[in-house]
């Protein structure tokens, strides 16, 4: 599921920080990585082809550093709209995952995802793994960007509410489990008290029994597949904020989850859960669109 990475870079500290973190994503099967810088056509116009022969010995020289941890490589850099390019080619050339960044240059001073992101995962029919990056101001003034790496599979945080798209990301923890072998796995269920409260709370102790069922259905299918610690657990309240809470608290390295849930409306460009948990959460997030 992981075998051909698409990195998303536009050569900034940010982006290219990305590199540090693929490790991981080796030991979980991937085999080949494309670096992808999209120059966008507004920017560019006609100096296309002297801006390309700039741009690609810089793409070259990082392109050594994944070389170096195994993958097969390939530089691609086309012109038009970047979120549009990319999910365009993660299609045409079966891309399994794409790789970006929450920081870049087109960082927006009130936005915590970079626009070029924010309308990626609009777009995006393929997963997309998204590394936070902190921009951390050194003495003189000077910026300098920290990833957070290290083995992010260490302990997966799996958030369902049992949608189709839900079920659709979970094969995508199975997948984790069974080739990076985490040490833990959290399956997180929040009962929405927009949907229970106040008509159906009566009923909370019964669908708080239905749900763990189901969580542990989910487990008896992990254990197949590997022998991680399992927890489960089932909350009532308002999803989005309950799951940012559980990542802040510490402990899970990353956070699986579909891209719109069950009965959700759309909103800017994912289910409300979703939007919630990707712009406030400090670790990794492998977001699964609900359709392939």
């Amino acid at each position: 599921m992981f075998k051909n990475l698409l990195i998303a870079m536009d050569l900034s500290p940010a982006s290219i920080a990305l590199l540090r973190c693929m490790g991981p994503l080796r030991g979980a099967g991937a085999e080949s990585v494309t670096l992808i810088h999209v120059m966008n056509i507004r920017d560019v116009g006609g100096l296309y082809l002297s801006m390309k022969s700039f741009i690609e010995p810089l793409l070259k020289d990082k392109e050594k550093r994944l070389m170096e941890m195994g993958f097969r490589t390939r530089l691609e850099i086309p012109m038009g709209d970047p979120a549009y390019e990319i999910n365009q080619f993660a299609k045409k050339a079966d891309i399994s995952l794409i790789v970006t960044g929450t920081h870049g240059e087109s960082l927006v001073k009130d936005i915590l995802l970079g626009s070029v992101v924010h309308r990626l995962l609009q777009l995006a029919e393929k997963p997309v793994l998204l590394l936070p990056i902190t921009i951390l101001e050194e003495e003189g003034g000077e910026k300098k960007c920290d990833v957070l790496s290290g083995d992010f599979f260490r302990h997966p945080l799996f958030a369902t509410d049992f949608s189709g798209s839900a079920e659709r990301a979970f094969h995508y923890l199975e997948h984790i489990v069974a080739h990076a072998r985490p040490q833990e796995v959290t399956l997180f269920h929040v009962q929405d008290q927009a949907r229970i409260h106040p008509h159906l709370v009566h009923r909370l102790d019964e669908f708080n029994r239905i749900d763990m069922e189901r969580l542990d259905g989910l487990e008896k299918r992990l254990v197949e597949w590997g022998r991680s610690i399992v927890r489960k657990e089932v909350e009532f309240g308002r999803p989005g904020p309950l799951i940012v809470e559980k990542i802040r608290k510490g402990g899970h390295s990353m956070v699986v989850i579909g891209s719109q849930g069950r009965g959700y409306m759309a909103e800017a460009f994912l289910g409300r859960v979703a939007n919630h948990v990707v712009h406030r959460s400090t670790v990794p997030v492998l977001v699964v669109p609900g359709h392939p």
